[in-house]
């Protein structure tokens, strides 16, 4: 059957504490904790925050079989001043989960039977956005073009790959332990529900200088970035690419060694590139509108 995201019931939580000696963790905001209209008068950008479960890891392989988006108004200071909505639905892959996922997310066999979602609404609901949001959006939104079998040009921003967390003190790793390190616990873990209310609060704590995740995360989606690809870079110097990060991209018109190049690491990374290539790489424009899609679907260079 056919299924719209549906509107997700209240659990309950409490605002975080500021720091002290001894830190006190807060669960994570319930639904009902956020205002669901921001007040009038104020410039706003809607942003979807989005998390996914799914079958596996690879996007070529595996699928979703829960998404949930929630769409939030973020103010000119970067935080967050509404929820309008938190959807989310379940998704039957046509084959039994695993036992690894089945125990990851909770869900069973039953829990996904019969079950899809609207990917007409799913991408209006993308379209109908500022930009999007996610913890690790180079996972989520190849798997979410995938499902709706379509490329929504909404910038998209990574919480974890945008964020410069080791100079903000602190520990990088995953959304639960910066959530810890912020004041917060999730209650649960690994239904794409919890994981966007937990990312909800982490995108609007205040970091020691000021400004709030979401700020940054914004930033760096606005700002300018590249492609640098290692074309026509010899067989040899593929071990020298790997320790500088770059990742190999595969089925396009060409195989290709590639990085998302910042631009405060800009002039390094060419300066890098051409004194071990000894040639310059082939850099390709890189709009937020386009980042963190599957390599497959890239415009070609």
């Amino acid at each position: 059957m056919m299924n719209k995201l549906n509107e997700q019931p209240d659990e309950t939580g409490t605002d975080n504490n500021q720091h002290s000696d001894r830190r006190i963790l807060h669960p994570v905001r319930s639904r009902n904790d956020w205002p669901r209209i921001a007040p009038e008068g104020e410039a706003m950008r809607r942003i979807a925050v989005v998390d996914t479960e799914t079958t596996g890891l690879a996007v070529e392989h595996h699928q979703i079989i829960e998404l949930c988006m929630a769409v939030v108004l973020v103010n000119d200071a970067g935080r967050i001043a509404a929820v309008e909505v938190v959807r989310s639905g379940l998704v039957d892959p046509g084959h039994p989960l695993t036992a690894e996922i089945a125990e990851l997310t909770g869900l069973t066999d039953q829990d996904l039977a019969g079950r899809s979602i609207d990917e007409e609404q799913v991408a209006e609901m993308l379209a109908s956005c500022d930009g999007v949001v996610a913890y690790n959006a180079a996972f989520d939104r190849p798997f979410v073009e995938k499902m709706i079998d379509r490329h929504v040009p909404v910038p998209w921003g990574c919480a974890m790959a945008d964020m410069p967390w080791r100079k903000l003190g602190f520990e990088s790793g995953p959304q639960g332990y910066l959530l810890n390190q912020a004041g917060y616990y999730m209650p649960s873990a690994h239904r794409a529900k919890d994981d966007v209310l937990a990312l909800i609060q982490l995108l609007d704590h205040v970091c020691a200088d000021g400004e709030t995740v979401m700020a940054k995360t914004l930033a760096a989606m606005d700002a300018p970035a590249w492609r640098f690809e290692a074309q026509g870079a010899p067989y040899g110097y593929k071990d020298d690419l790997r320790e500088q990060r770059y990742r190999w991209a595969w089925g396009r018109l060409h195989d290709v060694w590639h990085k998302h190049v910042r631009a405060e690491a800009y002039q390094a990374e060419l300066d890098w590139y051409v004194s071990t290539i000894g040639k310059d790489p082939v850099i390709v424009p890189l709009p937020a509108s386009e980042r963190y899609r599957f390599h497959t679907t890239w415009t070609q260079a």
